[in-house]
């Protein structure tokens, strides 16, 4: 049985533990912030985990089980990999026999139950969580993994003179990279020091040290990872740069390298890289119900140029996968070029660039032009020859997306303009300007809300020039200098390792080219008067897009002033 949004609303009504006027509200908020109705009903705590997890599962008819009062164990853990709990919101709880009782969001998801039998050998029972609670108990995996990782680094340290091989500083290198994966870490960092090789992870976009080793290992490890990668390990005085798969208790890692030699020894990055089939979509990714209306009306057009801009780092690659991941058909061709190729798609016929071959983001724009492609995707604009080709494509009945570096949406046209893309060609084809930014999202376990004054939000906006924007957003909540306005923060626990924040969301703005915009083109506007004349037409600016995510509790104010750097 499917159970809906609108089935379980009634319901709550029905049984008289949910308001009409809740129920308004609840709808308001759904649409507005793109959430489930347990989103938001467990953010606003209009209903106890408990009642709301027992009428779930009452409509679905299963058995409600409460994780949080479950011993769940390291074996068991074992039996449902990190990455696949995480991704379908689901905790093996209990085994009795050859049955595995599994705790699902959706316990009616009948082809994800088969796929778990089939995975584990084992029937299923299912029985039905809250949201709330499975996220809660995905902890329990960095439980795991955190005091494995603290017992091999105490091993390690504790006897160094028994490591004298590559097979000794596996485990250890194992243990690193299954930490790093299992707390959603974009990159490992391994510096070598004077006396110590410190490794760091980033997390949420920040580095965090996560261990310190003395330098006599320092060598074993590097070495263990050009292996890995297939480098020379004789070499010690170039860059070098490779991948590697690694499979970590059942899950399969994928890893760029990259290696340098800097004055205490050699440095390397290794950078995770998100599986093929990762549940990607705008929607999850962070983008508002206004932004998703005019990337959907563009992403359908058959031509033209579609561009993201954003600073490293900011999400653009994943941005632009999922834009593919929904043009994807059997029906179109897709072809992309790309230094690196991040995500692995089926049915994407994707170009690495290769400088040692010549083969240039220019070259294998060209060669793609001849393979009938239908939607074609360009890593990055970087030079005049690539951004003029990319657009001639774009006017020969292709739909092209591609990324280049700019600070906003609106400076994103004159930096065309600059690469001497003529002003008619650039206002004849481009669709649609997408920016983005990362920001840090609140930890759920330990958010907790506080009010501001008026005054206060009166010297933030001073000190950091964004007076207009500030008053525009809380113009309703504000009615005097002494009133109050509710933000929210994360205390620190341990489920965030006391920061407070837990993943990112991006906030964005979209500019649609209509055809005043075009005009403008022409006309060599300044970044200003183009970012003026898209908001009167209804574009919302990165920053305020930041804000409304402060207002609904996503997100700190401190963060969204942090990436924006206003």
């Amino acid at each position: 049985m499917t159970v809906t949004d609108e089935i379980v609303q009634n319901a709550l009504i029905e049984k008289k533990v949910l308001t009409k006027t809740q129920a308004k509200t609840l709808k308001h908020v759904m649409e507005q912030k793109g959430l489930t109705l347990q989103e938001v009903v467990l953010e606003h705590d209009w209903i106890p985990d408990e009642v709301l997890g027992e009428i779930l599962a009452e409509l679905y008819g299963v058995e409600y089980v409460k994780l949080s009062d479950q011993s769940i164990s390291e074996s068991l853990l074992g039996i449902v990999p990190f990455q696949l709990a995480s991704h379908q919101h689901v905790i093996p709880f209990a085994k009795e026999g050859d049955t595995l009782k599994v705790a699902f969001a959706d316990p009616s998801n009948a082809e994800l139950i088969s796929a778990l039998a089939k995975k584990t050998n084992l029937q299923i029972k299912p029985y039905l969580a809250t949201q709330r609670d499975i996220k809660a108990s995905l902890k329990f995996y960095n439980r795991d993994i955190n005091q494995k990782f603290s017992k091999l680094l105490k091993g390690a340290m504790a006897d160094l003179s028994k490591i004298e091989s590559l097979q000794d500083t596996a485990k250890i290198l194992d243990a690193i990279i299954l930490f790093a994966f299992q707390n959603n870490a974009s990159d490992i960092h391994l510096e070598p020091h004077k006396n110590f090789l410190i490794v760091r992870c980033r997390m949420d976009g920040i580095l965090q040290v996560i261990a310190e080793f003395p330098m006599e290992i320092e060598d074993f490890l590097i070495t263990r990872i050009k292996v890995l990668a297939n480098l020379r390990t004789d070499e010690h005085r170039a860059a070098q740069d490779g991948r590697f798969k690694i499979e970590l208790e059942n899950n399969e890692i994928t890893l760029r390298v990259s290696i340098i030699p800097v004055y205490q020894g050699e440095k390397a990055v290794l950078r995770l890289l998100s599986s093929s089939n990762q549940e990607l979509s705008l929607e999850t990714i962070g983008y508002s119900a206004h932004n998703l209306e005019v990337i959907q009306s563009n992403i359908k057009k058959t031509h033209g140029i579609l561009l993201m801009t954003g600073p490293t780092g900011s999400g653009k690659t994943t941005t632009l996968y999922t834009l593919l991941k929904k043009l994807n058909s059997s029906e179109i061709n897709i072809s992309t070029i790309e230094d690196p190729i991040e995500y692995q798609m089926e049915g994407i016929n994707q170009i690495q660039v290769n400088a040692k071959t010549n083969l240039t983001f220019a070259d294998g724009l060209r060669a793609l032009l001849r393979q009938d492609p239908d939607v074609i995707m360009v890593g990055e604009i970087r030079d005049e020859e690539t951004a003029s080709i990319a657009i001639n494509a774009s006017l020969t009945g292709h739909l092209v997306l591609a990324t280049l570096h700019t600070n906003d949406a609106a400076s994103t046209l004159p930096r065309m303009l600059d690469m001497n893309v003529e002003g008619f060609l650039l206002a004849a084809t481009v669709q649609m300007v997408i920016a983005q930014r990362l920001v840090r999202k609140i930890c759920e376990q330990c958010k907790e809300p506080y009010q501001v004054t008026q005054n206060t939000l009166h010297d933030i906006a001073i000190s950091n020039h964004i007076q207009d924007n500030l008053a525009q957003m809380f113009s309703e909540q504000i009615q005097d200098k002494e009133s109050m306005v509710t933000f929210y923060r994360g205390r620190g626990c341990a489920t965030c390792n006391q920061s407070g924040y837990k993943g990112r969301i991006a906030i964005a703005e979209v500019m649609n080219i209509s055809t005043e915009m075009r005009q403008l083109i022409l006309e060599k506007a300044t970044p200003r008067q183009l970012e003026e004349r898209a908001i009167e037409e209804g574009m919302i600016t990165m920053f305020l897009d930041g804000i409304q995510k402060v207002v609904g509790g996503i997100t700190t104010l401190e963060e969204v002033l942090r990436v924006m750097r206003v």
